[in-house]
């Protein structure tokens, strides 16, 4: 943008609502304001390409918070804005019907800007960078398609890129994709020597590797707050969770740009299923045993021992000894009796390959 500085639209009928937003924004924004739902509309249909952020108010006059987020639906300028909405009312329905809309976040009155500041500009940095992906995404298609060049050091690099930036916003690792990966290739390889039957090839493995590694690309739709909910906070809310739980399918909505990619099915297939469980307890289907891909199982697996084994915002870090038990106690969810055996023979060298040093800082080859 070389030195413009970017806009934030501020849809508020409270002239001191808006002076509070706008002393806090002011120096790094260009401000804009809107004391009602239409011109606020008016305003985003006029510079949507530069606005970065937008605060709506839920109660205004003439046309509401809601009314605006269903105009903007209406006109699909949603998805490219990030929304903050502003309520006194932050009641769990309407926080439901918010995050429906493609809201990021909740501001609630009065408006606290040293607590909310932070949060805005994390979620206007993470829009940046989404935007920053997809072109990149759009860019390396044609390489994509390429079968000869799909795993190319080039290309792995820009998928790593796109897991590790949904990574970063779960406040995980940079080498988190990739640890996940190398347990993948680990476990398949051994389904492949001992469960023929499943048909696991050399080339099936190197492929499921690849894929493993977009396997939460639907975390970057999630808001940050639900996301990155500190334990201290207390459990994900049972409407929390559901939104959760949207990463999957929205991920698979993603990857609608590589559905002529040869390994199109593996990301789509990791991508959904990834939470399924073998009883058919897990989500977003409910399949239950081999209705579940086997790309998927193995994926599901891996990313449920790096989360044991590592600390998360909601959790500490449990021992190697601890997380092997507790997969196979069925505490995580039940998994496939043969994939437990594969991942049984192999949890030693996983930890003693990938998280025995000090896995924050090691450095993963492709």
């Amino acid at each position: 943008m070389s030195g413009k500085k970017r806009k934030i639209l501020i849809v508020e009928d409270v002239e001191l609502n808006r002076a509070i937003l706008r002393e806090g924004f002011s120096k790094d924004f260009d401000i804009l304001e809107a004391a009602d739902g239409w011109e606020g509309i008016t305003i985003i249909e006029q510079e949507a390409q530069d606005i970065c952020a937008v605060f709506l108010d839920i109660i205004m006059p003439e046309l509401d918070g809601f009314g605006v987020l269903q105009e903007l639906q209406n006109k699909d300028l949603i998805r490219e804005i990030p929304i903050f909405l502003i309520t006194t009312e932050a009641y769990d329905y309407i926080i439901d019907r918010a995050y429906n809309y493609g809201v990021v976040d909740i501001i609630p009155k009065p408006i606290n800007i040293q607590i909310i500041r932070r949060r805005v500009l994390n979620i206007i940095e993470l829009y940046n960078n989404r935007k920053q992906l997809e072109t990149l995404f759009n860019q390396s298609q044609g390489m994509i398609l390429n079968q000869d060049a799909i795993l190319e050091q080039t290309n792995l690099n820009v998928l790593e890129l796109l897991g590790n930036a949904v990574e970063s916003r779960s406040a995980e690792t940079g080498s988190h994709v990739r640890r996940i990966r190398r347990i993948t290739e680990i476990i398949a390889r051994d389904m492949s020597i001992n469960f023929p039957t499943y048909g696991i090839t050399e080339n099936k493995i190197q492929q499921i590797g690849t894929a493993s590694l977009l396997h939460d690309i639907g975390k970057i739709s999630i808001p940050d707050c639900i996301l990155n909910k500190p334990a201290s906070l207390g459990r994900l809310t049972k409407e929390e969770f559901e939104v959760m739980k949207t990463h999957t399918t929205s991920g698979c909505k993603m990857l609608v740009p590589l559905k002529d990619d040869p390994l199109f099915q593996f990301y789509y297939d990791i991508c959904r299923f990834h939470h399924e469980r073998w009883d058919g307890k897990g989500y977003p289907d409910g399949l239950k045993g081999n209705e579940i891909p086997t790309s998927a199982q193995i994926v599901s697996i891996a990313d449920v021992y790096d989360a044991l084994i590592c600390k998360r915002v909601y959790k500490p870090a449990f021992t190697h000894e601890v997380a092997v038990k507790m997969i196979n106690d069925g505490d995580c969810g039940l998994f496939n009796p043969d994939l437990l055996q594969s991942f049984d023979r192999n949890a030693d060298q996983i930890y003693s390959e990938i998280y025995k040093n000090d896995f924050d800082t090691a450095s993963f080859k492709l």
